[in-house]
């Protein structure tokens, strides 16, 4: 761990339980626990942190960001196997623990990928034997994450929610999914039109944000219910 993920709050502060994890990144409630149970090396693949209250939330940003990127690189093919080993050996190499939430990872398919020449030309090699990658890097794998100066990851698109651009930023919303330009919570929307039986342009007028949007999200709540 990095003198600044041990004082970064996208590091340490839980900000959702691994039940609204799924619901709002598209990943099984399952794969989640077994994400946090599976070692790749000193670590979980995916973090998780103490509750700060019981059975409240004990998963940080970086967790998420992990979720969302190990869902992308099943996405492309690659097992858990060879996502292990890769971290494994990513973090043995470089002595980072959260290697899952950097810029500097991608997948050609079958194998994951590691730049290991950052700051000049991209450089990209498997990450579990650092042999030299040939295939085509895929660009996907991170097309739902924006990353900081450091490198890490620091704001989630979150995919269920389409064309409403909804994110996590742990600078907005106390960390909870936030429309991407007003920043209003998703959770506002949906309460006002399943609790408070308020119409879809009164929630657009009130929040001043499109009607696309609050159906986007009522959408993605009203799946939740139903399940």
């Amino acid at each position: 761990m990095t003198e600044a993920s041990g004082q970064d709050g996208r590091f340490i502060a839980p900000i959702l339980t691994a039940q609204e994890a799924s619901f709002h990144l598209d990943v099984p409630r399952s794969t989640i626990g077994y994400w946090t149970k599976t070692q790749a090396g000193p670590a979980p693949v995916m973090h998780s942190v103490t509750p700060e209250v019981r059975n409240g939330p004990r998963l940080p940003f970086v967790a998420l960001a992990e979720a969302q990127v190990l869902r992308e690189l099943r996405n492309t093919g690659l097992s858990l196997q060879e996502i292990r080993a890769g971290v494994a050996e990513m973090r043995r190499q470089t002595g980072e623990e959260y290697v899952l939430a950097r810029h500097n990872i991608a997948s050609d398919g079958g194998a994951l990928l590691w730049n290991v020449a950052e700051k000049v030309a991209p450089e990209w090699v498997r990450a579990r034997d650092g042999q030299r990658a040939f295939a085509p890097v895929v660009d996907a794998v991170n097309r739902y994450v924006h990353y900081a100066p450091d490198g890490f990851a620091d704001r989630l698109v979150l995919r269920p929610y389409g064309s409403a651009d909804v994110i996590i930023d742990p600078r907005f919303g106390w960390g909870q999914p936030v429309l991407g330009k007003s920043k209003v919570p998703v959770w506002a929307i949906a309460d006002l039109f399943y609790g408070g039986g308020e119409s879809v342009k009164v929630i657009a007028d009130d929040y001043d944000i499109s009607t696309g949007e609050v159906e986007a999200v009522i959408r993605v709540y009203g799946r939740r219910r139903a399940a």
